[in-house]
């Protein structure tokens, strides 16, 4: 396993085009979501009464905010937006994976020439998977609103709600984790040209190692977001900024190692 991880370690740093496309998505995504946020906010923080008025004055703000939400039009246009940008995304991503997990495969290939050309060939067998596997994470949500409600109405104490709850949460990031392990050797599978059932078997046959494999990579991601999160609550200022953004840089390399650490375990099974 420690040898999977290092092999790992060794694809994803020689992968430095792809780790920084995907930081520059992300932070333009970022940046993007920022303006969006902000021309919404700051025109209604302005708005927001002082503590100079009186509490009648906030209490009509408030009211003022609900009749505007529900008897106008308002919220259309933020919601079309919001979607606008949902479709976007779901647009982008399956794209940039192509580039990637192509990237993977063709390492004696020019770092950017193999990335836009795994985009140009499979970004529809890409698209579809991550439409099945939005659909598939989705899914269960209906399910699970269902069970917060009814606990929630049929509990007195909040301790005994959250023993009910807990564990559906927990159960629910269980199945998402599984699920996008399996919808990763279903993308490798993709671009070696081998069936989806042979991507469903091998990892299967592989899964005591392909899951503790992507836990360990993932905990070592919640740790080094533990330890920015914290740092910058410690020292706020320009070197947490700059600490920040270069985490985000980070994180996309640990992103990148999570699918390399699991493409060097269906490389050595698939050979």
């Amino acid at each position: 396993m420690w040898k999977l991880v290092k092999t790992g370690l060794a694809m994803a740093w020689y992968q430095p085009f792809a780790v920084c496309t995907l930081f520059i998505y992300n932070l333009l995504w970022g940046l993007l979501l920022y303006k969006l946020i902000r021309s919404v906010a700051v025109p209604l923080l302005h708005r927001y009464p002082g503590q100079e008025l009186s509490r009648e004055a906030v209490q009509l703000f408030w009211i003022e905010g609900q009749f505007q939400l529900t008897k106008t039009d308002l919220i259309h246009s933020y919601l079309w937006w919001g979607l606008g940008l949902l479709a976007a995304r779901m647009l982008f991503s399956p794209l940039l994976n192509a580039g990637v997990y192509y990237s993977l495969h063709h390492q004696e290939l020019n770092a950017g020439y193999r990335f836009v050309r795994g985009i140009r060939k499979l970004t529809l067998p890409f698209l579809v998977l991550y439409t099945v596997q939005i659909a598939l994470t989705l899914a269960p949500l209906y399910f699970l609103y269902a069970k917060v409600v009814s606990s929630y109405q049929s509990h007195t104490s909040l301790e005994g709600f959250a023993w009910t709850v807990l564990p559906l949460l927990g159960g629910f990031l269980l199945y998402n984790f599984v699920l996008q392990t399996l919808f990763m050797y279903l993308q490798f599978g993709v671009v070696s040209g081998r069936p989806l059932s042979y991507s469903i078997l091998l990892l299967i046959r592989n899964t005591p190692t392909a899951l503790p494999l992507a836990a360990f990579i993932l905990l070592a991601t919640l740790l080094i977001s533990a330890a920015v999160m914290t740092s910058a609550m410690i020292w706020a200022g320009f070197a947490t900024l700059l600490g920040y953004q270069v985490y985000r840089l980070i994180h996309m390399f640990c992103k990148m190692w999570a699918i390399t650490t699991q493409y060097a375990l269906w490389d050595v099974k698939s050979n």
